[in-house]
Parts: C-alpha cells; sequence; structure tokens
C-alpha cells in the first residue's frame, strides 16, 4: 500500500491550494479529483459565468453604439463559443501534467475511505497521515410536474448551449440567477425570474435591492416574488404566487434552475469516522473532521459556498499542517459580490443583524448616494449606493453593501478595513486620489462624523442610563473590597493569617460550617484565596466534611460570581479570531463540555466563574459543570488539608509526624486522574 503525508480529495480551489501549498513544504502530495482539474469554479462556475457576463455586456455596448447588425448578430451568437475557449485557456494551466511537474501525483478517479488513515481510487489502496476532502457542491434540483430534463439547465450545463434561449424562465434569485438572468437579458433572451423571496437579491439591503430591481426592469426582465414554480405543460409555466395561490403562465424555451447547492460527500465516510449534516461535513473551528487526520473545506464543509473561502481556508490548513497543529484557523469577514450592472457587493452584518446584536441606538446607517462622487457623474453611473453600518463614537465598521461600477473592488478597502479593525474616523483620515470611485469610503467617513455629530447629546444621554446602575454596583463592590485590605492594614494581618482567623472563629463555634460556607460563597467579593480555604477545610473539618462544605460554598461563590460576570457583560459578539473569542464559542456552542474540562484542568476558579458571566453562557449548563467537574479538585486540596494534624504541629511543631501522607498520596492520585479525563474530553469535543 503506497504512504503518502498528505491526500487531497478534490481538485477545486481548495484543494489545489492545499496541494500545491503542502507540496512547497515538503510533503508528499496525492491528489485525486473524479472529473476534471479546475473543479466547478473553472468549469462550470465562477470563469464561464463571468466570461458570459463580460461577452453580454460588450455586446450591449456594442448595439448601443452601432446598433444591430450582421457583425453585433455574429458577436451575440458567439457567446457560448466565446465563454467555452476562456474555460479551455484555464484548462491548459490546470491539467494533470501541470501539477506532476510540481511533484504532486494527481490520480483521475473517485476516491473511496476505506478506515481512518485509508482509501482507495480505482481498486488501488493508499495510506495517509493526514487527508483534505474538498469535494465541492453541486446544483440543487426541483421536481416539477410536467419538467422534462431537456428543458431544465443548471450552470453545470447551461455553458453547452449553441444558441441564446429565446424566453428563458430562472428560478431563484441569489447570485447565480441574478448574473445569468441579466447576461441572457443582455443577449437577447426573454428573462423571468421567480423566487420565494419579495424582492431581487433578497438577502441584500432593501436600498440595494432596489438599485438592481431598476436595471433589470430597464432591460424588460420581469421579476416574479413571493411565488414558486408549480407545474409545467406545452412549454408554459405555471407560477403560483403570494399565500392566495394567484397563479400566473410563463412562457418559456428553457429553464435555468439556480435555488442553491448541496455538498458532494465522498463515499466511506462513516468508516472514516466522519460525520455530515446537510449543510456538509461536520468540522470543528480548525476544520478538522471528527477524524482528527481528516479535514474538510470548501462548498463540502461550509454554509458559506464561495471560491476565495475555500482557497483562504486552504491557506491557513496549510500553515496549521506545517506547523503540526500549532496555529489555529481564524474565522474572517468574507466578502461577497454578484457581478451584475451594477455589481452588488457586501460584507460584515445587516443593518437587522447589527440592530439584533447592538441595538439600534447603538450603531449608525451611514448611506452614500453614487450621485455624490464626481467620477460616477462622469461615467453616467450615479444610480447605485454605499451602506454602511458602524458602532457610534468608535466608528467601528459592522457590514458594508454596496450597488455601483466596480463595487467589488470598492469592497475590498472595506474588507482590510474591517479584517484590521481600522475605524470609519481612520478612513475619512486617508487621502484617495481624484477622481475615484474610492472617494465614496472617505464619503462615508464624513457622513458618519456629521451623523456623530447630531447624535453626539442622544448617544452620551444613552450610554448614562445604561451604565450608571453598573457603576453604583461596581462602586459598593469595590467599597467592600477596601474595607476588607483597609482591615488587613489595620490589624497587619496577611490574606492567609485573615483566613486562619476566620476559620478559629469558625471551629469554635456551633455555627463553624455554616460561617465557612457563607465565607467561601462570599470570596468573589472579598478575594480570599480560594485553594487557602479549601485546604482549610480539610484541617479543621476532615476529608468528607470538608469535601461536602466546600462543594456547598464553591457552588454558591460560582453562581454569585457568575451572576457578577453576567451583570457587567456586554451582549455584543466576540471576534472569534482571537483566543478569547474561540473560548466564546466554544462555551456557546458546548458550555457543558467547555466548562468541565476546564474545571478538571484546575483552570482559575474565579476566572472561569468571572469568564461564563462575562459570556452569557446558560446558566444551567454551567452549575451542573461545575458541580461535576468541581468534585475532583475540591477533593484533591481537602485532602491536602486533611494530611495536616493541627494537633501534632500545636504540640510538636512542624514535623513528617503531622503529615498523613497517605491523604497526600490520595490527593496527587485524585490530581492526575482529573487531568487524564480533562485529556480525555478535550479529544472528544
Amino acid at each position: 500500500m503506497q504512504h503518502f503525508d498528505v491526500i487531497v480529495v478534490g481538485a477545486g480551489s481548495g484543494g489545489l491550494t492545499a496541494a500545491v501549498g503542502l507540496r512547497n513544504i515538503g510533503k508528499s502530495v496525492l491528489l485525486i479529483e473524479r472529473e476534471h482539474i479546475g473543479g466547478e469554479c473553472t468549469h462550470s462556475g465562477c470563469i464561464p459565468s463571468k466570461a458570459l457576463l463580460h461577452h453580454a455586456k460588450t455586446y450591449a455596448t456594442a448595439i448601443s453604439i452601432s446598433g444591430i447588425n450582421g457583425h453585433t448578430e455574429d458577436f451575440r451568437r458567439g457567446a457560448f463559443s466565446y465563454v467555452r475557449n476562456v474555460v479551455n485557456e484555464f484548462s491548459q494551466e490546470e491539467n494533470p501534467a501541470a501539477f506532476l511537474a510540481k511533484g504532486i501525483t494527481v490520480i483521475m478517479g473517485e476516491a473511496i475511505f476505506t478506515g481512518k488513515q485509508t482509501l482507495s481510487v480505482n481498486g488501488t489502496s493508499y495510506r495517509f497521515n493526514t487527508a483534505i476532502i474538498a469535494t465541492g457542491s453541486r446544483p440543487r434540483q426541483i421536481e416539477v410536474p410536467g419538467l422534462n430534463d431537456s428543458d431544465i439547465l443548471t450552470n453545470q450545463n447551461l455553458f453547452t448551449l449553441e444558441d441564446i434561449p429565446k424566453r428563458t424562465l430562472i428560478i431563484g434569485a441569489g447570485p447565480i440567477g441574478l448574473e445569468m438572468g441579466q447576461a441572457l437579458a443582455l443577449l437577447g433572451s426573454q428573462v423571468t425570474i421567480v423566487d420565494s423571496g419579495l424582492t431581487l437579491g433578497k438577502l441584500e439591503d432593501l436600498s440595494v435591492a432596489s438599485v438592481i430591481q431598476h436595471h433589470f426592469d430597464t432591460l424588460g426582465i420581469t421579476f416574479i416574488g413571493e411565488a414558486h414554480l408549480a407545474s409545467v405543460g406545452s412549454k408554459t409555466a405555471t407560477i403560483e404566487t403570494g399565500s392566495g395561490g394567484e397563479v400566473i403562465g410563463v412562457p418559456f424555451d428553457k429553464v435555468l434552475v439556480a435555488i442553491g447547492r448541496i455538498p458532494n460527500l465522498p463515499t466511506g465516510l462513516e468508516v472514516a469516522n466522519v460525520t455530515s449534516t446537510e449543510f456538509g461535513i461536520s468540522v470543528n473551528h480548525n476544520y478538522q473532521t471528527r477524524n482528527h487526520h481528516i479535514y474538510a473545506l470548501g462548498d463540502c464543509a461550509d454554509r458559506f459556498k464561495f471560491t476565495h473561502q475555500a482557497d483562504d481556508i486552504a491557506r491557513q490548513v496549510v500553515a496549521r499542517i506545517a506547523t503540526k497543529g500549532l496555529t489555529r484557523i481564524k474565522t474572517k469577514h468574507v466578502p461577497k459580490v454578484t457581478y451584475t450592472d451594477p455589481e452588488l457587493a457586501q460584507i460584515g452584518l445587516s443593518e437587522t443583524e447589527a440592530i439584533t446584536l447592538y441595538g439600534s441606538e447603538r450603531i449608525h446607517r451611514i448611506e452614500v448616494p453614487l450621485s455624490v462622487n464626481d467620477r460616477a457623474r462622469t461615467d453616467s453611473a450615479t444610480k447605485g449606493i454605499v451602506v454602511v453600518i458602524a458602532r457610534r463614537f468608535s466608528g467601528k465598521i459592522l457590514g458594508v453593501h454596496t450597488a455601483g461600477p466596480q463595487a467589488g473592488e470598492l469592497l475590498a478597502v472595506f474588507t482590510v478595513a474591517m479584517e484590521h479593525n481600522l475605524s470609519l474616523w481612520k478612513l475619512r483620515r486617508t487621502m484617495f486620489a481624484y477622481p475615484t470611485y474610492s472617494l465614496l469610503i472617505k464619503k462615508a467617513g464624513d457622513y458618519f462624523f456629521a451623523a456623530q455629530v447630531k447624535s453626539l447629546r442622544t448617544d452620551c444621554r444613552n450610554i448614562l442610563k445604561r451604565f450608571l446602575p453598573k457603576l453604583i454596583v461596581l462602586s459598593v463592590w469595590v467599597g467592600l473590597i477596601i474595607a476588607v485590605f483597609s482591615y488587613q492594614a489595620r490589624t497587619g494581618l496577611t490574606v492567609t493569617e485573615l483566613a486562619i482567623k476566620l476559620f478559629d472563629l469558625i471551629t469554635k463555634t456551633a455555627w463553624g460550617p455554616v460561617l465557612y460556607i457563607i465565607a467561601y460563597t462570599l470570596r468573589p467579593i472579598t478575594f480570599i484565596p480560594g485553594t487557602i480555604l479549601t485546604v482549610l477545610s480539610g484541617v479543621f473539618f476532615g476529608l468528607w466534611g470538608g469535601v461536602f462544605y466546600t462543594l456547598i460554598g464553591a457552588n454558591l461563590s460560582a453562581t454569585l460570581a457568575y451572576a457578577i460576570g453576567r451583570y457587567f457583560s456586554n451582549p455584543s459578539p466576540q471576534s472569534s479570531s482571537s483566543l478569547f473569542g474561540r473560548f466564546s464559542s466554544a462555551c456557546r456552542t458546548k458550555p457543558f463540555m467547555t466548562i468541565l474540562t476546564m474545571r478538571l484542568l484546575f483552570l482559575p476558579y474565579d476566572g472561569v466563574n468571572y469568564g461564563a458571566g462575562f459570556l452569557r453562557v446558560p446558566f444551567m449548563p454551567y452549575i451542573i459543570a461545575t458541580i461535576v467537574g468541581s468534585i475532583l479538585g475540591i477533593t484533591t486540596f481537602v485532602a491536602v488539608g486533611a494530611s495536616l494534624s493541627v494537633t501534632e504541629i500545636s504540640e510538636h511543631g512542624f514535623s513528617t509526624e503531622a503529615v498523613n501522607t497517605t491523604f497526600l498520596l490520595l490527593s496527587f492520585g485524585i490530581f492526575v486522574a482529573s487531568l487524564i479525563i480533562a485529556r480525555i474530553l478535550q479529544r472528544k469535543k
């Protein structure tokens, strides 16, 4: 059985990037592809669709200048030939021979996983240290009574046509439906778009959607919203609209189905211990499957299916493999562009999402019409808009939505700004060349400045209302801490001596256990070290009594610290690209297992408590994990205290006779067992 360091299944954007990157760092790489090198993007996705759009826009420009004539008609009819020529040019650069020359072994065939580190292709078995699944996706299909397969188009067979359909019915108003709808309309097809949404570009900002709706209206494209294709008969589609079921008949020659995509999943995933859902292969934040020898990326693993996202994740996976797992995959803002005319581009949160997360009083919506940009005016391209969603005061950019010429290129600046936390204040102070569309970015900063000045008084009042109660509580909390330290200063006692004095009081009264539990509960505001209290509970109450009382006090103090953390928390999301962000994500997705593991690892007790509250971890999983996870840790330190004989120490001083080694060995054994259990849980997460 031949062995490779890495086997990459799928030679699309993500797979090719991973294969080349890993070979460049010296790994032996086997690349497996079922159909054709380059994948969907090269052969039936990004490249041919943009080529068709370019040809259609060129044709529209030509007839606007010279009118329809023999030359322009020949050009129009050659649209799909042009597309196939472009694809062939790319294919010459993406073939097995080209990658063999780079030292990558290429096999054409279907990969079938046969074990956790083995697979077979064309009947031959191979073994790997690491595998990367990048098998992409395929168009989602629909079943409609009367609709023949010969009438159905998807992105996979659209570009094999010879002639432009005279009448095209498009199901779905997403990026593919919009791009191909406009291209076919520009090339002379009568286009009707049907979608379940209310508007074209239903995922776009309403201002952006209205811009593309206007342009599509001028092209004569018919849009039927809140509708679905019910049945087909004799080249006529029956469209049902609204809840009332109004029926519309739409004639067609071809039906282009553009209602989303479904992942391509390799055979044998169960044998390889890899799980999947309707959205694709299940992966963790590092794009590892349940079998940590196998990664999955691109369309087969991501809900959002973009070529550039697959490429970026592949680069990060290469770095992670090169560093043997020391680097982590960073979650980034994903820019999205629809290449219609005008282009539609977006990144980050929508206004609705921002309001849900921050509240309307904490954000500004900035709208900059293209009519204020001199370059747009010289190009007669003023029907567009730039919408920026930003935090008040800080000017942090939360989302950008734009429609206009070169919107995708304009979005690049906003992408860099969001990735590197550059605010609108900084962009406003940046110099941009005149006259360029990029001056819209500076104008957005100007509009934000004006909006912030106008709302300053209201914003300050809202902040005061929001934080005044918390400031009062914080003052009381700080006052209690100052009082404790002032008492220490007056008496000259150290923290340890203060704890011992407290326990002297506890052991001389019948209320001792109650006072101990109260003292332990109030630790989050007195800062008496929990470890000292836990050890001393073993000294004064023995092993089982110490464990019992400490469990009660520790979990009450954990609840108090959690409540304090939650009170001072901010419901705003944390960036998952940071360590704190990954911790936040883990606590929210798997709260019980995350908190339990942290307890078993003996991480700072109060730090976990405050952090869980601050991150608004659900209380029940948090407290149950705390109760279960604290048992071993508390028993460890109580056993240390129980090993000490107070009578022996007071009569003869500290000596080996004052220490019960059995309890010390028990403490050490529990400590090691806790760490082992935590490690096992980490592997299973």
